[in-house]
């Protein structure tokens, strides 16, 4: 086996892309293992998106694939080795795959539903300009504010949930976890670019990846 390690990610998002406004994915808790020492082996990641539009999953994987390259890690997508999205539903065929890749780990993020959460937004006061007309005998314009109030309102927050877990293909043991959640995402490409930022991030700094 070589010094090579592929992340398999499996995301199950029916869901995925329908959310619109300000894209904010936060990771909500992680833990991992803290006697797993081989993270210099984490050098690259099969990325296997599971969708039921095969549309989606070939994108997704696409864009997991461009930002992991980016940062400088390799990254294979999963439809290149299983193009049938049925295949990504057979624990074999997955294996099989992998086992073609020599993968050291594999990582699965899983699709944990979408929330609907009504907030509200308290009234505020805001300062508009407004030119006025005055001075010594009417001689010139000068400047003030009025204020502008706004009433309160809701607003309905879209919340999609993922779990991530990566295991190391030898022991086959859990060596990170984490849950993240994505509100109001403008589009499934920034949450996958987010996701990726994120769980990479977080391994590196648990000392999993270098």
């Amino acid at each position: 086996m070589t010094n090579k390690a592929f992340y398999v990610l499996a995301l199950s998002l029916s869901a995925f892309g329908l959310i619109s406004c300000v894209s904010s994915t936060r990771l909500i808790e992680s833990w991992h293992d803290e006697n797993y020492t081989d993270g210099s082996k984490l050098e690259s990641v099969l990325v296997l998106g599971v969708f039921k539009d095969d549309t989606k999953r070939r994108a997704f994987e696409a864009k997991f694939v461009e930002v992991v390259n980016a940062g400088g890690k390799q990254a294979i997508a999963g439809y290149t080795l299983m193009p049938e999205t049925d295949d990504y539903n057979d624990e074999q065929d997955i294996i099989a795959a992998v086992s073609k890749t020599n993968a050291d780990a594999v990582l699965i993020t899983s699709y944990k539903g979408t929330d609907q959460q009504q907030r509200y937004i308290p009234p505020s006061v805001d300062y508009a300009p407004a030119m006025t007309y005055g001075g010594y005998y009417g001689s010139y314009y000068g400047s003030a504010y009025r204020r502008v109030y706004k009433p309160g309102y809701t607003v309905t927050d879209t919340i999609v949930s993922l779990e991530t877990r990566v295991y190391a293909v030898g022991s086959k043991k859990l060596i990170w976890a984490g849950n993240t959640k994505s509100v109001n995402s403008a589009s499934s490409d920034k949450v996958t670019e987010e996701l990726v930022k994120i769980v990479t991030d977080d391994m590196r700094e648990s000392g999993l990846i270098e």
